[in-house]
């Protein structure tokens, strides 16, 4: 018999849904930068063109490498839902800010902390599945969470680039602060962990109790009377653990284009700015239709299974690229070119999602226990170091002439990396559940 309080449905269904939501006005803090790209490049009173663009994504991007080192930490031991609900309100007040601004380095630091506060969501999240569900359902359950952050990525584009459509950039900035403060402010009656059932002797776990009763029950987990110095050093002594920060980090370079993609399909096919973000939610929709049955898969599969699937998976995606580059290389920007160009961008999406969120969530909970907060942390700053280089350099270069190309050939190497790489994690982790059950 499951004891977790939150295999209640109701109870489950409620904290998954303020997950869900909470971590949608993340996405939307994070969004609304990328949307408004091409408006903030045709504004003359701003100094920016791509390379100064790609800095500013650069930026936020060390900022989500801080966030996650500091956050994955704090979340173990405040706890996930306090720290949840602490990164939204302080992203939301970014935003908001952000749309004030005039200058490039107002803009690097505003952009650096908001999104140094949208890395706290999946440590926080970790910690709040880790004490609330069991470990059966980890699988399917950050399915769930990640499709629903695919959804709100879907959401949050066409909302912005609607925004878009009725203010300028700075009102689209100014409404989505508005709009995360007030949902907020309702989340914080509803996102609350699991307290304790009166009809039922047995303490359920919650984030700021960290011993739950999988772990009364059963075998103790390696790290469960471990300090957080020595879980690091637990971490860092583990082939896995590398491989599964540099497949990450590899995967983390090739989400990256979708912050970029506005201003690539406003550049290639002369769109306007609204309407090149609404065709850049098709990254997004590859992604929700990736991830919303990849959950479910991903625990019936085998570990063996999912080697093929994943390594299949991947390898799409190196095709999607290598076709999108040959197709910006017949130098045409017909409609036909653009159809097809949006196809491979969804198909892209739906390649890369599966092996970018789940295995990276399950093996994080499951090696690291109690620590799981700070496993997804330190994971998530190594891949995201990866991804602030690939902004400031893919800027740079996509800022020259012809320049898209090459910013193409970047991701499609990137690309092969990763399907090696994550490969090679899956088979190890394949491996080393074999000799653990021998």
């Amino acid at each position: 018999m499951n004891n977790k309080q939150s295999d209640n449905p109701i109870v489950a269904t409620k904290l998954i849904l303020s997950i869900c939501f909470g971590y949608g006005l993340l996405m939307l803090c994070r969004t609304v930068v990328g949307v408004a790209g091409p408006a903030m490049l045709a504004d003359p009173t701003l100094n920016i063109d791509t390379a100064t663009f790609g800095a500013i994504l650069g930026w936020g991007t060390a900022g989500n490498l801080m966030g996650k080192v500091t956050t994955g930490a704090l979340a173990d031991k405040i706890g996930g839902s306090k720290i949840f609900i602490s990164a939204i309100f302080f992203a939301a007040i970014a935003t908001f800010i952000f749309g004030t601004l005039s200058t490039n380095s107002a803009f690097f630091v505003l952009y650096f902390l908001t999104v140094f506060a949208k890395a706290a969501g999946w440590p926080s999240i970790a910690n709040i599945i880790r004490a609330s569900f069991s470990e059966n359902r980890h699988g399917r359950i950050w399915g769930f969470i990640a499709t629903s952050s695919r959804i709100s990525s879907v959401a949050t584009t066409l909302l912005a680039s609607s925004l878009l459509l009725i203010f300028s950039w700075r009102g689209m900035f100014f409404s989505a602060g508005i709009l995360t403060l007030l949902i907020a402010a309702v989340l914080i009656k509803t996102l609350k962990e699991p307290k304790k059932d009166l009809h039922d002797s047995v303490q359920p776990a919650d984030a700021d109790n960290p011993t739950s009763l999988d772990d009364e029950v059963s075998a103790p987990h390696p790290l469960k009377t471990l300090k957080t110095r020595e879980a690091i050093g637990h971490f860092i002594r583990s082939p896995r653990f590398w491989l599964i920060s540099l497949g990450v980090s590899a995967l983390a370079v090739l989400f990256e284009f979708q912050v970029f993609l506005p201003i690539y399909l406003s550049e290639t096919y002369d769109l306007a700015p609204a309407y090149a973000g609404i065709a850049s939610s098709t990254f997004s929709l590859g992604c929700l239709v990736a991830v919303f049955s990849g959950g479910f898969i991903y625990d019936k599969l085998t570990k063996k299974s999912l080697i093929y699937a994943l390594g299949l998976s991947l390898t799409l995606a190196v095709a999607s690229l290598l076709l999108l580059r040959v197709l910006g290389d017949q130098g045409s920007t017909g409609t036909l070119e653009l159809t097809l160009t949006v196809l491979l961008i969804f198909l892209f999406g739906f390649a890369i999602s599966p092996a970018y969120y789940i295995p990276m969530s399950v093996f994080s909970i499951s090696f690291g226990g109690r620590h799981c907060g700070l496993l997804v942390g330190l994971i998530d700053a190594i891949a995201y170091f990866g991804a602030m280089s690939f902004d400031f350099i893919g800027g740079a270069v996509a800022n020259k002439e012809g320049g898209w190309q090459d910013f193409i050939l970047i991701l499609i190497v990137t690309s092969v990396l990763a399907t090696i790489i994550m490969t090679t994690f899956l088979y190890l982790d394949y491996r080393h559940s074999r000799q653990s059950n021998a």
